[in-house]
């Protein structure tokens, strides 16, 4: 029990991180981060009793380990000592996370995977259907007005962290569909359009961009397998979800949004069960390809229709895909987060000094982060920091293309796509400072490097 003992308290502890505000305010940072200590500690006795180092081959955990031994010496001369304090302990929480999950990928390989992959699904699912049942009856702080359009945030009372995590598990939700059972391919199918309507849900414009994007590429994966149809419809309904689920939130009747949103994962459910019996395959087949494309029409005519929709809509998307308003306010932000950088250029402020030395340079008042993952780090860690943490994530990102392009471990090819979305969200947004998603990413990056076939686990 001791080997396998702290991977459960890993994946308890990320499931309560998720579920309590995403770990995000210090009341829930300082437990999420002691949590993630402990878990660390438990593997290391594990390790010393049972003798098995295979943590020490991997490259990832040293250039995370060089990092966080770097961003902790920041301490010496930063600015806001507490918040350094605070946010260096959460990194080394992060380094734990990652060292778990090595560790115990070398001791189980596929079967440690599949335990990962499958918390991570069920995880995204439940904050999917809480996402969406607190937009539908309008709870705050889970669901609130933000750019002037009411936005589903779910557990992380944050509509772009949602959207960043749904797109995660998105892949990884797939990529077990398409391995499990017969019997659980339906119930996946309809957590994959629950969990796409949660991204829609959000009104995250990146979100949506990069959901366009992932659709594409998850359909197109599944051609060979025989999944393109399914996949194809599980997405599909996610559209009409979304746009009866805002218009009845917005015309305050939940209950009717809740059945139809029902309603169309049962039918995601049914047509996924009877694409899986030969006999009535090319009959839904059929019948996919056309609810899908009826479902686009139903939802399209509803947005454009509804003056509300109509409104959101414009709010978000009016002025097209100029960069200057695709990010808002972030043009702006990042011209101030290099204003503040170039002050301590070498070693930085500090880590998690951010928010403080940017208040000296910041037009928009209303925001503490850069926006950007890198330039924010500049700020924190100088050139030395952000150097290293950007050799961390460019291995994750170049370890990552090679399990897309070759041929992989289903779950790790997902799990690789899932650290992309992340990465690439960060370079718009502050998601790495919401402590449960940087966690799930250190899960993610780290079912990335060798899998141990049967004969090295024994």
């Amino acid at each position: 029990m001791l080997k396998k003992a702290s991977l459960y308290i890993l994946l308890g502890s990320l499931l309560m991180g998720t579920l309590w505000r995403g770990g995000y305010f210090p009341e829930q940072k300082w437990p999420f981060a002691f949590a993630l200590l402990t878990v660390g500690a438990v593997e290391i006795a594990a390790t010393v009793a049972y003798g098995r180092a295979s943590i020490l081959r991997s490259i990832g955990f040293w250039l995370l380990a060089v990092f966080s031994v770097y961003a902790i010496t920041t301490r010496i001369w930063s600015v806001t000592p507490g918040a350094t304090d605070r946010e260096a302990t959460m990194l080394i929480g992060y380094l734990s996370a990652f060292f778990v999950v090595r560790t115990q990928i070398a001791r189980y390989g596929e079967r440690a995977l599949d335990t990962v992959a499958a918390w991570l699904v069920y995880t995204a699912t439940f904050v999917a259907a809480w996402g969406l049942f607190t937009f539908l009856w309008r709870w705050g702080p889970y669901a609130a007005m933000l750019d002037n359009v009411f936005r589903a945030g779910s557990s992380f009372e944050y509509s772009n962290a949602l959207s960043c995590f749904s797109l995660m598990a998105l892949p990884v939700t797939v990529a077990m569909q398409r391995r499990a059972r017969r019997e659980d391919r339906s119930l996946l199918a309809a957590a994959v359009s629950l969990q796409a309507a949660a991204v829609l849900i959000s009104y995250a414009r990146f979100g949506m961009v990069a959901l366009a994007a992932l659709s594409l590429y998850l359909v197109l994966s599944g051609w060979r397998g025989g999944f393109m149809f399914s996949t194809l419809f599980s997405l599909a309904a996610s559209l009409p979800i979304a746009v009866a689920a805002t218009m009845t939130s917005e015309s305050k009747q939940p209950f009717a949004g809740l059945a139809i949103a029902l309603a169309i994962l049962g039918i995601a459910w049914l047509v996924d069960y009877y694409l899986d019996k030969p006999r009535f395959r090319r009959i839904f087949q059929a019948v996919a390809l056309v609810s899908a494309g009826v479902g686009f029409m139903v939802a399209a005519a509803l947005a454009t229709r509804n003056e509300r929709m109509r409104v959101i809509l414009s709010t978000r998307f009016s002025d097209g895909f100029k960069l200057d308003r695709l990010l808002p306010h972030r043009l702006d932000t990042w011209e101030g987060a290099m204003d503040a950088f170039r002050v301590q250029p070498v070693k930085g402020h500090g880590y998690g000094s951010f928010s403080q030395v940017f208040t000296q340079y910041t037009i928009a008042v209303y925001t503490k982060y850069a926006h950007n993952l890198f330039l924010q780090m500049a700020v924190d860690t100088g050139l030395i920091g952000v150097s290293l943490l950007g050799l961390f994530i460019g291995y994750i990102l170049v370890m990552s293309a090679l399990r897309i392009i070759t041929r992989s471990h289903p779950l790790v090819r997902a799990m690789a796509v899932a650290c992309v979305i992340f990465v690439v969200y960060n370079m718009f947004d502050w998601e790495w400072y919401v402590p449960a998603l940087t966690a799930w990413f250190m899960v993610g990056a780290a079912c990335l490097e060798k899998i141990p076939d049967e004969k090295e686990q024994s």
